[in-house]
């Protein structure tokens, strides 16, 4: 099968796409042939035996969708699928090359970028259901929201990482239940990783990490704020953020004025490798989002075998059981998130519950055995159904 998989992300940059798309596309190299567009601001990974044509992200925005579009148009006159990894900037671009070449397209939404941008920019206070249902946001709202429609509803077929988002943007943006297939994110076994054969990392007492492109409904603030009530309590916590965003000035200003910027590292974007031995060294992960699809980092931290403390919000809590895999608080509650804290770091058999648990989950649910087997379905049912 000749894939040609448009992504807005790519490593060394971080984030679920960019992550995802490496992954996926190691795995099925050996067997199909690949070829990946992708917006990039950095000198982009190669693949060995996989072509890759960069766009600069740095570029003025009409100009990179352009050349996005183009690229997509010259690669998918040999493809036989179009696999795109979000509904706007790639995928408006690739909806638009696949009606001209008269391509399949099959759509991977993970998130509502309407929803994303107007929350990020103060021009929503709903969470996305609420704004989904009611949207406000002005004007680009409006914008973003018939774009995403118009890709959304032209897509040959759309999946979503969790059952919730997909029963979401069907009633959304009207699409048909029988163009929506659910197939869940994926994560690496712990015995998938060699690395963790060449050395024993130690955990470091009291050390919580979290790893987040620094947007405001990734709630990172709440995880300082924890920090700061619990300092006196235990003098030697430590936050490493890992990750980078428009947020990181004022995350580190909400920092130094709690006086907890010496207990709070933020270490800016780090490769997957090394986000995976901040995970076996640190004593927790913690994500403290307002809202998420189905979150990948939960399931890299479940392979690392951290225990995890997450937000109670929908997608999330298709993964997160509490109690079970990780332990879920109130979204926007900093004390609830500070208690769950020391309980879990005071708890070293609720700890191994807990990654055990998630170590069972990670296999049962999230394999990449299980999600690759139901993707290539899917495009097999798109290119070999009758009238095609």
């Amino acid at each position: 099968m000749k894939i040609l998989l448009a992504t807005p992300l790519y490593p060394p940059e971080i984030g679920g796409p960019a992550t995802y798309t490496k992954e996926l596309v190691e795995r099925l190299k050996n067997y199909h042939q690949i070829k990946i567009v992708a917006y990039t601001a950095k000198s982009p990974e190669q693949i060995s035996g996989v072509e890759l044509i960069f766009v600069d992200k740095l570029k003025p925005l009409p100009y990179r969708l352009i050349v996005f579009f183009l690229a997509i148009l010259k690669h998918a006159k040999d493809a036989d699928i179009i696999y795109v990894q979000n509904a706007m900037a790639a995928g408006l671009p690739a909806v638009l090359a696949a009606k001209l070449r008269q391509k399949p397209i099959a759509l991977k939404f993970v998130g509502d970028e309407a929803w994303e941008r107007a929350y990020g920019e103060n021009r929503t206070q709903k969470l996305l259901v609420d704004f989904l249902r009611n949207p406000d946001g002005g004007l680009k709202s409006w914008v973003f929201r018939k774009i995403q429609k118009f890709v959304l509803r032209n897509a040959t077929i759309i999946t979503t990482p969790s059952k919730y988002l997909g029963e979401e943007i069907i009633k959304a943006y009207g699409i048909r239940q029988s163009s929506h297939i659910l197939n869940y994110n994926a994560a690496k076994q712990k015995n998938e990783y060699k690395e963790d054969d060449l050395f024993n990392i130690e955990k470091k007492k009291h050390q919580l990490l979290t790893t987040a492109r620094l947007v405001s409904w990734k709630g990172v603030d709440g995880i300082i704020q924890a920090v700061a009530i619990l300092k006196n309590k235990i003098p030697d916590l430590k936050l490493i953020v890992a990750g980078d965003g428009p947020e990181l000035g004022n995350l580190k200003r909400i920092a130094q004025n709690l006086k907890v910027n010496q207990m709070v590292n933020f270490i800016g974007n780090v490769s997957h490798a090394q986000t995976r031995h901040l995970r076996k060294e640190s004593e927790i992960y913690i994500l403290n989002s307002l809202y998420e699809g189905l979150p990948h980092t939960i399931l890299a931290s479940f392979s690392a075998e951290i225990p995890v403390i997450a937000t109670n919000v929908p997608g999330t809590d298709e993964a997160v059981y509490d109690g079970e895999t990780g332990i879920l608080v109130p979204p926007s509650n900093p004390q609830k998130l500070a208690e769950a804290i020391e309980k879990l770091l005071d708890d070293h058999e609720l700890q191994n519950k807990i990654t055990s648990g998630a170590t069972k989950l990670l296999r049962e649910k999230f394999s990449w055995d299980a999600h690759i087997k139901t993707l290539l379905e899917i495009f097999h049912s798109i290119l070999f159904k009758p009238n095609n």
